[in-house]
């Protein structure tokens, strides 16, 4: 592999935060509300789409999964793609697949249509993630790059929240068979306009010049330069240039980076085990226990969905100053013992609150060390693969989590705790082997 020794990515991480920093992170960001948004309005409507379309409990379990099967598709596609064409190119196309599947679901009339439009859209979100991941890590300067990640996975929980709030507000005002229609058709049509504003976001400069392209690179710099007044006079450092092809950069992460890649792949499947696990034991399960109906199951996924912001937005914050290890090691433990707080019989909102409040805001900490720790040259690629790890780990979840609880409510619980534990015990592996990365850049994570 040949070098390219530049000064572009240490420019990078010393400039100081400007307006473009706040645009570029908010127009890609803001594919983690529409995430939570299309994952939690299937929870929120679920009941009333299977009670339209007549599905049996699998068939509803199955929207849920149909989506995450359809991601891991669009993470392993458009992963490699992102890494191979650039990060902008994807930015549009996987957007508009998304938006398309979601806003065709409200005109399903079967299960097989609404199951494929769930597919197509799940493969357009799964596809977003892995190159927008990449682009923020590559384009935030390092002091900022972990409260960044974290406030951004933080605002999956916003999503989830204005899920949670139509839902209510359509259920509440729209009869049930319509209501869950409309749902899909407000936010394929709220996807939509996010392409205006991705039309602005430059490529990534780090990828640029894993493929050589370091004029490109140079002008993109030297512009947020001039923005923030500042110019970049730093040493130059020696970046790999990387000519392979998807069988190579295979061999690449399970070779050179292959603890790296099991520790990471434990944070996804924690993170998407635990959480779609849970958002369907809510509406199908918790409901009946707690004797719910379907009216009130968009409150308590708003109040899970507002305990997830707020713990989050306080992770985010501690992610740079405590550090990663730490966190992780906290948030993991507590959330395996909390998973047991739903068979003491106490007001259902209020023990979903709390639990939501340590549990969500693990993916603040937890995404943020596992997209980090790669080189730009695959680490689209990488947390595509990744991707397709958590995705497909959720998409089992719900279905393992659903069966158990036929043999005792316990048993479901019991499930949620022991995925929990896979990401404790991942991070005292990593405490032991690994290393801190809060404030360290890219280049010397990778």
């Amino acid at each position: 592999m040949k070098f390219i020794e530049t000064n572009i990515t240490c420019r990078l991480d010393n400039l100081p935060w400007t307006s473009f920093h706040t645009r570029f992170v908010a127009a890609l960001g803001i594919t983690w509300v529409l995430d939570a948004f299309e994952v939690v309005i299937v929870s929120a409507v679920l009941k009333a789409m299977a009670k339209t379309l007549d599905f049996s409990p699998f068939e509803s379990s199955l929207m849920v999964s149909g989506f995450l099967l359809g991601a891991i598709l669009g993470s392993l596609i458009f992963g490699y793609l992102a890494d191979k064409y650039g990060r902008k190119k994807l930015f549009l196309i996987t957007l508009l697949l998304y938006a398309g599947g979601t806003f065709l679901t409200g005109f399903a009339n079967s299960f097989e249509m609404a199951l494929f439009f769930r597919i197509l859209a799940g493969a357009g979100l799964g596809g977003e993630f892995a190159a927008i991941q990449s682009a923020i890590d590559e384009f935030v300067p390092a002091r900022h790059r972990g409260k960044v990640d974290g406030t951004i996975t933080a605002l999956w929980n916003l999503g989830s929240l204005l899920a949670s709030l139509s839902a209510f507000l359509l259920l509440r005002f729209l009869e049930e068979g319509f209501a869950w229609r409309v749902a899909y058709l407000l936010g394929g049509l709220l996807a939509l306009l996010i392409i205006f504003v991705r039309l602005y976001v430059p490529e990534s400069p780090r990828w640029l010049i894993s493929k050589g392209r370091v004029q490109e690179a140079e002008d993109i710099v030297k512009r947020v330069e001039s923005l923030a007044g500042v110019k970049g006079t730093y040493e130059a450092c020696q970046i790999p240039v990387f000519e392979g092809n998807i069988w190579d950069a295979s061999k690449i992460l399970i070779t050179k980076y292959r603890w790296k890649f099991l520790f990471s792949a434990s944070m996804s499947f924690t993170i998407l085990t635990t959480y779609y696990g849970m958002i369907t034991l809510l509406p199908l399960i918790l409901s009946e226990v707690y004797s719910i109906s379907t009216r009130e199951i968009p409150n308590i996924l708003a109040l899970g969905s507002l305990g997830g912001l707020i713990g989050g937005l306080v992770v985010a914050y501690l992610v740079d100053k405590m550090g990663r290890i730490p966190l992780g090691l906290l948030i993991s433990f507590v959330s395996a013992l909390l998973s047991f707080s739903f068979i003491l019989g106490l007001d259902l909102k209020l023990t979903f609150f709390i639990y939501s409040t340590i549990a969500f805001s693990f993916a603040s900490v937890a995404y943020v060390i596992a997209t980090e720790i790669y080189p730009s040259y695959i680490r689209a690629y990488a947390i595509g693969l990744l991707s397709i790890i958590g995705r497909l780990s959720g998409a089992f979840a719900p279905v393992l989590l659903i069966n158990l609880s036929q043999i005792g409510f316990f048993y479901a619980l019991l499930g949620l705790a022991l995925f929990w534990l896979v990401g404790f015990f991942a991070f005292v592996i990593w405490a032991l082997n690994g290393k801190e990365t809060k404030g360290k850049p890219l280049e010397e994570i990778s």
